[in-house]
């Protein structure tokens, strides 16, 4: 499963940058999908984590993507960070 999430979020970096031209309508749905797919692959698929980072910073550089997608993204960065504290907090909870 998770060479199939990589596979797939792979090729959204590929094509994410020729949504420069793209409606506001599939940037949306891209991160609507991001949305979704966040707390599983935070809880289950850590190693995908990179690629969802990168295809965030495709998404923001495109001048296509609205305030209010902007603002979802900064959510899931968020999540993503969080994540990544409490992993490490966990981290050296255990190495005490």
């Amino acid at each position: 499963m998770e060479q199939i999430i990589t596979l797939a979020l792979t090729l959204l970096e590929q094509v994410a940058p020729q949504l420069a031209g793209a409606n506001a309508t599939l940037v949306t749905r891209i991160i609507e999908g991001l949305v979704a797919l966040i707390p599983l692959l935070l809880k289950e698929y850590q190693s995908v984590i990179p690629f969802i980072q990168n295809v965030i910073a495709l998404l923001r550089n495109n001048n296509q993507v609205t305030p209010d997608q902007l603002a979802q993204l900064d959510v899931l960065e968020l999540q993503i960070d969080a994540a990544f504290d409490a992993a490490a907090t966990a981290a050296q909870a255990e190495d005490k």
